[in-house]
């Protein structure tokens, strides 16, 4: 009797160790508080996880929840990754926290084709248990058939396809090289789309600033809802036309399909891709082939929203 008496005082003895251990460690938790955005302040959530002598973890906006990777601790300073695939294009967003006390202040960067954008976080941590859906959900007990872990499935952007998503007034940065649709180098401006009478069709006009001057392009955005496709008639200010369908099937991209685009005797092909990041946030990649030559990257765009049309 006094044998199991001592063998289960020292079992309940690791098991006080063991949760002091997890309670002591000042960063594993679950942390709340506001992420400021180009667009608005938006509740965020990011969890720390102790394991072995590193942390696993996960970061939510309005993405959902993220795993972070490559997760580093010196000292009171916390520097971390994750990724966005938005169909096509990857986005790497840095991170790096500063811990005070029950508070976790920082900043995500991230870099999209030359073009930088940053966003702060006001945290405060509301549990030492990191009990959030992590990036794949609850994972059953056991892991997979084999014992495994699951692997996490990161949330895909699920933005409603349809004129509303773009009606507003947008700032863009867009790095590129000199082609015959215009000149090279980095663009900047707004771009603003308005519904017109018949609230069928969108109208659009982008004002940017280049090395070479200003431009100013207008356009006008159609919507079949019954094949999910979006229609472009684009009117540079050079003059040069651009018409185009885009395949909005999928809730992260729109693949657009361009008609051949004539200019001073040589047929240009276009490739390009919208890329739905969030409700606040899409790019653009572009492709150019000249007269049947191979498709060279022509540039990418960042578009922010700035505002809503009513």
């Amino acid at each position: 009797m006094r044998r199991a008496i001592i063998i289960l005082s020292a079992i309940l003895l690791v098991g006080l160790i063991q949760v002091s251990g997890l309670a002591q460690d000042k960063l594993q938790g679950r942390w709340e508080g506001k992420a400021q955005m180009p667009q608005g302040e938006m509740p965020a959530t990011v969890t720390f996880k102790k394991e072995g002598d590193g942390y696993t973890g996960t970061i939510s906006t309005m993405r959902g929840p993220m795993p972070l990777k490559d997760i580093k601790v010196a000292g009171d300073n916390i520097t971390a990754q994750s990724q966005v695939d938005t169909g096509g294009t990857v986005i790497v967003i840095n991170y790096k926290f500063t811990l005070q006390g029950e508070k976790l202040a920082g900043k995500g960067e991230l870099d999209f084709g030359g073009q930088n954008m940053s966003f702060d976080f006001d945290l405060k941590k509301v549990s030492d248990n990191p009990v959030v859906a992590d990036a794949g959900g609850p994972r059953p007990q056991g892991g997979g058939p084999q014992g495994g872990q699951q692997r996490p499935q990161v949330p895909q952007p699920q933005q409603k396809p349809s004129l509303n998503y773009f009606a507003g007034q947008w700032t863009f940065k867009w790095v590129g090289r000199e082609s015959p649709l215009g000149p090279g180098g980095p663009r900047e401006g707004t771009v603003t789309f308005k519904p017109d009478s018949s609230g069928k069709t969108l109208e659009g006009r982008m004002d940017a600033k280049t090395e070479e001057g200003a431009l100013s392009n207008t356009m006008i955005v159609g919507w079949d809802e019954s094949t999910k496709t979006l229609s472009f008639s684009e009117r540079m200010s050079n003059g040069i036309q651009i018409t185009s369908k885009g395949d909005w099937s999928s809730p992260i991209s729109i693949r657009c399909t361009v008609e051949p685009i004539k200019v001073k005797g040589h047929t240009l092909a276009l490739k390009r891709t919208i890329s739905i990041i969030a409700a606040h946030s899409f790019s653009i990649t572009e492709e150019l082939s000249e007269d049947g030559g191979p498709f060279i990257r022509l540039g990418n765009a960042l578009f922010t929203r700035a505002s809503t049309v009513q």
